[in-house]
């Protein structure tokens, strides 16, 4: 079943007047702190201040918000390197429209709220390393460190939350079994066209591996389901099979860190939540499970029994076998190969195109303070909405030469230039 094709209100295509004046307000705020502040570490000369903020909103012609106190907390709080470098990090390969429509639906219109919940998602991103520890650290590279043999994939210049730490060979070979086992992958998509992330709650072992390892594990999943939203989808469903479910499995430090990822930083990216044939010591577990969970995110989870449950919320065609249904495919994690991340180490094209994907953020930023702070708006969005696609359209032009190659890549899913296909055909598949 395909997307809508109009999407609700509060999504980029689909704005009222008031939800796009909220948009402006961020983007004005968002804009001034990169201008003035972008800098926001102990090391840094200058503060934020409400008059200030206040006053770029003037400058754009824009209504001043009853308060932007959450907004110098949290910069207080969660001091940035580079707020820029950590927004486009943050948006990846989406509009960044999209992504602060993500945080002010998730504070329900709140500016400051969304803009302070924003700045905090990206001081995340760098404590966690996401771009240097999670896509750019490849499966390649555990499978030698796993081995003691040193990682292949130079480091990427500028890679928000770049580390030295080193991983262990401990570390990479359970990094390995997660991946291996199939405890969790994206397969598929929904009803609704939404990638669909299903977790086998059964394979995991408590102690088994570190939680280190399980958070790496984790955000690599999550980075990867977000890779495979295609517009106008901007939502995935995550399905916990609970068959063969025991106390045994349980371990709650791992199930708090995945709620608070989609609670707190990464906001409207779960569309559905479907905890399938849980047994009834289950019952128990929700009770505490569900005082973690916002309403929103709580009115989002189903919970099924049945193949026909499951149809509800997937294709019939497309529920595996493993889970009572028609399809045969099964999940088989495909081993990395030799020179599968070659244009990682072609440093000179890297660089060229981080130079290139600089300048097209600059002329977007750029469009956006003209977009601001024109008298009508219209006649400065056709070349903004442009300059989007053009930024967007790069990500997968540089997307091999800095990030590792995944079993989505491996197995055709993910494909050059960002196509997604989740039923490739044999000559799409890599060699």
């Amino acid at each position: 079943m395909r997307p809508p094709t109009q999407p609700p209100s509060g999504y980029i295509h689909n704005l009222t007047s008031d939800e796009s004046t909220k948009l402006r307000q961020t983007w004005s705020i968002i804009l001034y702190l990169i201008n003035n502040h972008d800098d926001t570490t102990a090391e840094s000369t200058t503060t934020p201040t409400a008059a200030g903020l206040t006053s770029a909103l003037a400058a754009h012609h824009l209504p001043p918000l009853k308060t932007v106190q959450p907004i110098l907390e949290t910069l207080l709080d969660h001091p940035l390197p580079s707020l820029c470098a950590g927004l486009l990090s943050l948006a990846g390969h989406d509009s960044p429209d999209t992504l602060l429509l993500r945080f002010l639906r998730a504070r329900k219109w709140s500016v400051p709220a969304a803009t302070a919940m924003l700045i905090s998602s990206i001081h995340f991103r760098h404590t966690q390393g996401i771009d240097a520890r999670v896509l750019a650290a490849t499966e390649l590279d555990a499978v030698y460190e796993a081995t003691t043999q040193p990682p292949q994939t130079p480091s990427i210049p500028g890679a928000i939350g770049a580390t030295t730490v080193k991983t262990t060979a401990t570390d990479s070979q359970a990094y390995l079994a997660q991946l291996r086992m199939g405890k969790g992958f994206v397969h598929g998509t929904d009803r609704q066209g939404r990638p669909v992330l299903l977790v086998r709650a059964r394979l995991h072992q408590p102690g088994q591996q570190s939680e280190e390892v399980m958070t790496k594990f984790i955000l690599h999943l999550i980075e990867a389901l977000r890779l495979t939203f295609v517009d106008p989808v901007e939502t995935a469903t995550v399905l916990i099979d609970l068959t063969g479910f025991s106390l045994s499995n349980m371990e709650y430090a791992p199930v708090r860190f995945v709620i608070d990822c989609f609670q707190e930083n990464y906001p409207e990216h779960l569309g559905a939540m479907l905890f399938h044939n849980a047994p009834w010591i289950f019952s128990g577990i929700w009770k505490l499970i569900k005082s973690w969970m916002d309403p929103i995110i709580v009115s989002k989870v189903h919970f099924t029994r049945s193949v026909a449950d499951l149809e509800q919320f997937l294709v019939p065609d497309m529920i595996p076998k493993e889970l009572g249904g028609p399809e045969a495919w099964e999940y088989e994690f495909v081993e990395p190969v030799a020179g599968e991340n070659e244009r990682m180490t072609e440093t000179a094209t890297r660089d060229r195109l981080l130079a290139e994907r600089e300048e097209l953020a600059s002329k977007l930023l750029e469009l956006t303070e003209e977009w601001l702070g024109a008298a009508e708006p219209e006649s400065v969005a056709v070349q903004r909405t442009e300059a989007i696609s053009a930024w967007r359209k790069q990500y997968w032009t540089l997307d091999p030469f800095v990030r590792g190659r995944t079993c989505l890549d491996r197995t055709g899913v993910i494909q050059e230039g960002g196509k997604i296909d989740f039923y490739p055909g044999e000559d799409q598949l890599q060699q």
